[in-house]
């Protein structure tokens, strides 16, 4: 599909799927390197380490088998993570360089958290122009659902990083192509190659 066409689509994004009601919950966490106390030390840089008890309600939920949550960081705003099994039965939440500017908040500074379960569709939010691209391609549609929840949510933080509209549009239209000429056997490698090439015939 041409990126054009896509940027004079008048169509909008199919409504997502209703959050259902979500469990609360208030604590405050202090934020440290990884390799303080965590076993991902090296993967990860900074993290806000979480008791188990303190996220019970949400991690032993009946039926539900993911950890996908949003953080409200001292009431400024949310960001959509994960809680992560730190391999001594407590958790940890990933805290980027762009979040920690976004937030002021630096390593040792205490944060006031608000955890709650990611009822979302894909555990962050969809960028509208990969939403009225599906609207578009029900093929591309299909084959990005064949992809692991994980995958999926990759790809749609790839699409949704640049700060440009006509730049998210881009690397879709890039992305669901690739997928749809792969069958959906999505090789992160090969797929960095085919965004390139298709940079450059651009």
């Amino acid at each position: 599909m041409n990126a054009g066409a896509l940027l004079s689509c008048d169509g909008r994004a199919p409504a997502l799927r209703a959050q259902f009601k979500q469990t609360m919950i208030s604590i405050t966490a202090t934020l440290q390197l990884a390799d303080e106390d965590l076993n991902y030390g090296g993967i990860y840089y900074t993290v806000f380490p979480i008791k188990r008890s303190a996220v019970a309600p949400i991690v032993e939920q009946e039926g539900k088998t993911d950890r996908r949550v949003i953080v409200t960081i001292n009431g400024q705003g949310s960001i959509h993570s994960g809680l992560m099994p730190d391999g001594k039965g407590n958790y940890f939440i990933t805290i980027s360089k762009e979040v920690r500017k976004k937030f002021g908040i630096e390593e040792g500074d205490d944060a006031e958290l608000t955890i709650s379960p990611d009822e979302s569709e894909y555990g962050m939010p969809l960028p509208e122009e990969l939403a009225e691209l599906w609207a578009l391609d029900e093929e591309a549609y299909d084959v990005f659902h064949t992809l692991t929840p994980g995958k999926q949510r990759g790809l749609i933080y790839v699409i949704a990083k640049p700060k440009r509209s006509e730049t998210r549009i881009k690397k879709a239209v890039q992305i669901m192509d690739y997928l749809k000429a792969v069958g959906g056997k999505l090789d992160y490698k090969e797929l960095n190659t085919y965004m390139k090439a298709a940079n450059q015939r651009d």
